[in-house]
């Protein structure tokens, strides 16, 4: 007889300790209503120096709340299976009652409704159990203090959870934010921004027309002298129309500091070229032009990086008696960066006295220095597609070749060094593999006489400092081999 009563004095000791009452109810934001439980196994704790909260005081048909706000101190214990809901809430019950409060709303198994329902409405921190729920919703009035409080516990067959809610009605702090009346009077000052043009696309530099703006770089380049430009021109419905635009190309990418707006670095654009006497023919903004992904392959962007949400695109035109300038201006952004991509063409004569390419020409280049630059070809904007004009130089070259069906010869591709070191020798591979083909498949060449390769910015023939030697660079030569003299 003696073991069992002993066992019974323990648990009474036991829920005695857990449930007693702290000497002084939230003395500050941190103290719990009632002191935690023994045996925790977790412990899981959020709190709002003022937030809303509804206190729950109908469960039947549906939930209905009272709203209350104040400094709000949630608590999640979870704890052993053994400690059932029922014997829980009832002595929590039990303190509410020798405190004087007020019980609101209480409810236990299927008089709180459907579990799931009840659980969802209170959110718990931590809760994975519907079993066996328990509800007392409570008022506590205490040195001229007021308090509610929410107990909610429910089981399943690896813990028990109580989550504990309490509300400590108090003024909305509205002094924790201060002011400064001397701000107002002072000018609004701009964001200060670091000079980054050391971080240049190595050769690259501004249009002439337009400076850039304060701590962009660029960080993407192309020029040419004479080539093609897709700009987006019109949409009708969900379907863009495109437009190609010949002239002298310069395409500038830019990154930005992201302390300006995609807004801002778009109406710049705008003003700026407007100043210029430049019309806008087309724009679009964030979904109006579409995913922007799908979107910048119609004009083959530069700058690509960000959110169709972000998106900014506009065509200027400007009329000139020597040939037409247009301006294309693509802002986008996403929440760590900003691009933008200018890129200007202006109109003017395709100049085929460069060199021109003759038979005799030919023949006499190669026999005095065994290769010939085939100046007269020309290609696609950025692309490995011939132009249409090109064909006369090929249809030279298919000649020669033909005149001399025992040489083997080399078609080599060259660039500038505008642009990543691995993607010109790309495009230089390509671009001497169309003329190979070309040669093959259009005027009936032996693939046996003819190889490809391209050697991208490694041999120049003059200096990448200025339009005129990068268009030098960026050749095709007819090489013979010293291996089949």
């Amino acid at each position: 007889m003696y073991l069992p009563s002993l066992i019974k004095i323990c648990i009474i000791s036991f829920y005695t300790v857990m449930f007693s009452f702290s000497s002084h109810i939230l003395a500050n934001t941190k103290a719990p209503l009632f002191t935690p439980p023994a045996e925790i196994k977790k412990t899981s704790t959020l709190v709002r120096n003022y937030s809303p909260y509804s206190l729950i005081n109908q469960t039947e048909k549906s939930i209905k709340s009272i709203p209350i706000e104040g400094r709000l101190t949630r608590i999640n214990y979870r704890l052993d299976p053994k400690f059932t809901s029922h014997n829980l809430i009832n002595n929590y019950l039990n303190q509410i009652n020798s405190l004087g409060g007020e019980i609101i709303f209480n409810c236990r198994d299927n008089e709180c409704g459907k579990s799931s329902n009840l659980k969802n409405f209170l959110k718990p921190i931590d809760n994975n159990g519907n079993d066996n729920p328990v509800l007392v919703t409570a008022k506590i009035t205490l040195d001229n203090r007021e308090l509610f409080t929410s107990i909610y516990i429910s089981s399943w067959k690896k813990a028990t959870n109580i989550q504990l809610d309490t509300i400590e009605v108090i003024e909305e702090p509205l002094d924790i934010i201060a002011i400064d009346k001397d701000y107002l009077q002072a000018e609004v000052s701009e964001i200060t921004v670091k000079d980054n043009s050391n971080k240049d696309k190595r050769g690259a530099s501004d249009h002439p027309m337009l400076t850039r703006i304060p701590g962009a770089y660029i960080q993407d380049y192309k020029t040419f002298q004479f080539g093609q430009s897709t700009v987006v021109s019109s949409k009708t419905g969900k379907k863009f129309t495109t437009e190609v635009i010949e002239g002298k190309i310069t395409d500038i990418a830019y990154k930005l500091p992201r302390s300006y707006s995609e807004y801002e670095v778009d109406a710049n654009y705008q003003a700026a070229l407007k100043k210029l006497g430049f019309i806008e023919t087309f724009s679009c903004i964030a979904k109006a032009c579409g995913t922007h992904t799908k979107f910048q392959r119609n004009f083959n962007a530069l700058a690509t990086n960000g959110t169709t949400e972000s998106q900014f695109y506009r065509v200027y035109s400007l009329e000139k008696p020597t040939g037409n300038v247009y301006a294309m201006t693509y802002v986008l952004g996403y929440i760590n960066g900003l691009s933008s991509e200018l890129r200007i063409i202006e109109e003017n004569t395709l100049n085929t006295d460069r060199l021109t390419i003759d038979l005799d020409g030919l023949t006499d280049k190669i026999a005095q220095t065994g290769h010939v630059a085939l100046d007269g070809l020309l290609f696609e904007f950025d692309s490995d597609k011939l132009m249409p004009e090109a064909m006369d130089v090929v249809k030279v070259v298919a000649e020669y070749l033909k005149s001399h069906p025992k040489q083997q010869f080399y078609v080599v591709g060259h660039t500038d060094d505008q642009g990543g070191q691995s993607y010109n020798k790309v495009l230089s591979e390509k671009r001497a593999k169309a003329v190979r083909s070309a040669l093959i498949n259009d005027f009936n060449i032996k693939p046996t006489q003819v190889e490809s390769t391209g050697l991208g910015e490694y041999a120049p023939v003059a200096s990448n400092m200025n339009d005129a030697g990068k268009t030098q660079n960026r050749r095709v030569e007819l090489v013979l081999r010293s291996d089949s003299k």
